[in-house]
Parts: structure tokens; sequence; C-alpha cells
């Protein structure tokens, strides 16, 4: 299985005098593996977030892929436009006849979403799939040998 990587953390314009991409506490990273797109979040998931990458997640195309996960194992925040982010990309892929899972992040962002009882919503991994997974080993152990 071949994996295929978008990576715009920290690469991109934001369009926005007040804000240099380089100070963004947050970015994305999508791959598609077969017929799975992963959404890769880290960072500070605020209402600056919500407003940079929900446009970027709707012009997501991912037609091919019903089964979408969204990684928020390296977000570090999640407030209001963190939850609001994810209930987008929620609806996003809904429209598309998709299914959207979570994998779980760190515990205290964890914690925002079942107090305000959104963790509800969605379907919940602990890690990504085993499969998933040994394509990411591969890749990392051919990195390391070169």
């Amino acid at each position: 299985m071949v994996a295929r990587y978008s990576d715009t953390w920290g690469k991109r314009e934001t369009g926005r005098r007040d804000v240099d991409a380089d100070e963004l506490a947050f970015g994305l990273r999508t791959r598609t593996m077969g017929s799975t797109f992963i959404i890769e979040l880290h960072g500070e998931l605020d209402m600056l977030a919500y407003q940079e990458l929900s446009p970027r997640v709707r012009a997501l195309a991912c037609p091919a892929a019903h089964d979408v996960i969204m990684d928020l194992r390296a977000v570090t925040f999640l407030d209001a436009g963190g939850i609001r982010l994810l209930l987008a990309v929620r609806e996003h892929v809904a429209l598309q006849g998709g299914e959207l899972r979570l994998v779980r992040g760190i515990p205290r962002v964890w914690k925002v979403l079942r107090i305000v009882r959104v963790d509800r919503a969605f379907t919940v991994l602990d890690a990504l799939p085993p499969a998933l997974l040994g394509v990411d080993a591969a890749r990392r152990d051919d990195r390391t040998s070169a």
C-alpha cells in the first residue's frame, strides 16, 4: 500500500496581515492510504485554527475515501473553535457519504470533548488501525536507512 502525503505545517500564506504562517500554533497534514484518508492535526485548535483550517478541509478532494480518520494525538489545546472544526469536518465527510473516526488525543484535550459531550458524536479509536501503522513504520524505516 502506498501512502500519499500532503504536509502543510507552517508552509503556507495565511492571507492575513496580522498573522504570519510561522506564527501559527497549529497545522494540518493529510495522507491517503488505500481507501482511507487521514487528517493529522497538531497544535492548538482554537477559533483561529477553525477560521484557517475549515476552508482547507472542505476543499480536500477525498471522494474515493469513504473512511476518514482524524488523528488528534498531536493536538495540545482545544476550545470551542477546535470543537467547531471537528464538527465541520464530520459534517463535510457525512455529506460525501463517508464516515469520520477520531484517534483519541491527550487526556486534557479529550476531557474537553467529554465535558461538552461531543465525544458521543464520533467513533473513537485509541490509535491508528494496525494496517495503517505498518505503512508508517515501513516509511520511517525507509527514511532512517537512507
